[in-house]
């Protein structure tokens, strides 16, 4: 990778009023990313800001402020974007928070950077430009996710930052109207200056394989699939138990767990939890999957689930409706909202209604097809060049009121069946160019 440097980060100065975007075309947007560090977060802020690039090539220009860590490695999002990368101080929590405190401000200034945009769910101190936030992280507004006293204390400072973007942003970006519902209870339920629910997608190239290969012949009857990262809050505990339940009426089901596991206490609590319930030649934790191999699971499997506690949104459920499999969710968290009419969603907690829906999808076929056929059909909102529409809002703040983006009234499966208004897209651009990537050095 080629590294230009670019002019230096350590610009002391910063304006004192807030400037406010009042134009709708050259337009020069700093992305942070330096926080975006799991493939998960990667896969939203990139996904979004690639449609948006595409759409804008000759309008606006995207500044993308990364690490190593955070480059993806095909970074080519087109000629009106460029990356940054990072000092080294920065490329760790502590060092990132006084860098971006101290030093990106002025940075942003001598860059002459029309709006900032991070995808923390909060904000800078002190910014010398309007601040768009995307709020995807509910892990410390989930009360039902237990905490250490050190992970309390974490917790509590991330609810006050989050109190203070939703106060302060210009615009809060919230990837489920479920994230909006937690931001404005955190709140005392105050509601945020401006706001916008923008799902996100999955891969183009997910949807296309999956419209190419899907066949209900091919699925594996007896097959669960539960794919996502394990933490302890995925309580797969519940989903052990409900299979356990299921050979007790003689359905011999078979689950595969697959995905990272955070917590090798918990894995060996889930492995413990297996051999007490005489699962072990029916339940497989096989870990991270090759991308072909996660399609081939989601190909094959009968039935998706995942009593998660905690869920912003929920992409690998999207996935695998794309591939015809239907989806047991959480109904306490956005799968409801996200994985609509493609699936049923039960409290986690509920071993015997989890063993009953599973049942019902394993062994009833008319019922099965009608939930594949809607678990497809759902997904097909989920592409990135429908999904990002309404954030190009961006551009024109001004246009968005404030004020008014209230919490529907309806749960979220009723409010996910609804289409929504979304802005125009914008013409798509030309043939990117060659990446440029440049360095920021402190």
């Amino acid at each position: 990778m080629r590294v230009r440097k670019s002019r230096s980060l350590t610009t002391p100065a910063t304006l004192d009023t807030h400037v406010f975007i009042n134009r709708a075309t050259e337009l020069k947007v700093l992305v942070n990313a330096l926080s975006a560090t799991a493939p998960s977060g990667q896969h939203v802020l990139f996904g979004h800001v690639r449609q948006l690039a595409r759409w804008t090539v000759g309008e606006h220009e995207f500044h993308i402020l990364a690490c190593p860590r955070t480059t993806p490695a095909d970074a080519n999002f087109g000629p009106n974007v460029h990356w940054h990368l990072a000092p080294q101080s920065a490329r760790n929590w502590l060092g990132r928070t006084l860098w971006e405190t101290k030093t990106l401000p002025g940075w942003m200034t001598s860059q002459k950077i029309d709006l900032y945009f991070t995808p923390t769910g909060t904000i800078l101190p002190r910014s010398p430009v309007p601040q768009i936030s995307l709020a995807q992280n509910p892990w410390c507004m989930t009360t039902a996710v237990t905490k250490s006293f050190r992970e309390r204390c974490k917790a509590l400072a991330q609810r006050s930052a989050y109190r203070k973007a939703q106060r302060s942003a210009d615009l809060m970006i919230y990837n489920s109207a479920h994230m909006q519902r937690l931001y404005r209870q955190n709140a005392a339920g105050r509601t945020e200056r401006r706001g916008l629910i923008v799902h996100q997608g999955i891969h183009d190239k997910t949807h296309d394989l999956a419209a190419r290969t899907r066949d209900p012949q091919n699925k594996d009857r007896l097959t669960i699939l539960s794919v996502s990262v394990m933490a302890r809050w995925k309580n797969c505990e519940t989903l052990l138990r409900a299979v356990r339940r299921l050979h007790d009426h003689g359905i011999p089901a078979k689950l595969r767990l697959v995905g990272h596991w955070p917590d090798p206490r918990y894995r060996q609590q889930i492995e413990s939890e297996i051999s007490w319930l005489q699962l072990d030649s029916h339940v497989t934790l096989e870990g991270h999957l090759s991308l072909t191999d996660l399609h081939a699971a989601y190909r094959t499997a009968r039935v998706y689930c995942l009593l998660s506690r905690c869920e912003s949104f929920g992409i690998p459920a999207i996935e695998a409706q794309a591939f015809g499999t239907p989806v047991v969710g959480s109904k306490t968290c956005a799968m409801p909202e996200i994985g609509g009419n493609g699936g049923i969603y039960v409290d986690p907690n509920d071993v015997e209604k989890t063993a009953t829906t599973l049942k019902q999808l394993l062994t009833e076929d008319a019922h099965w097809f009608d939930l594949s056929l809607a678990a497809i059909e759902n997904s097909r909102r989920f592409r990135w060049q429908t999904c990002s529409q309404p954030l190009q809002t961006i551009f024109r703040l001004e246009s968005i009121p404030e004020h008014v983006s209230e919490i529907d009234s309806q749960t979220d499966a009723d409010s996910a069946r609804r289409p929504q208004s979304v802005a125009n897209a914008a013409s798509v651009g030309r043939v990117p160019s060659p990446r440029r990537v440049q360095e920021a050095t402190p």
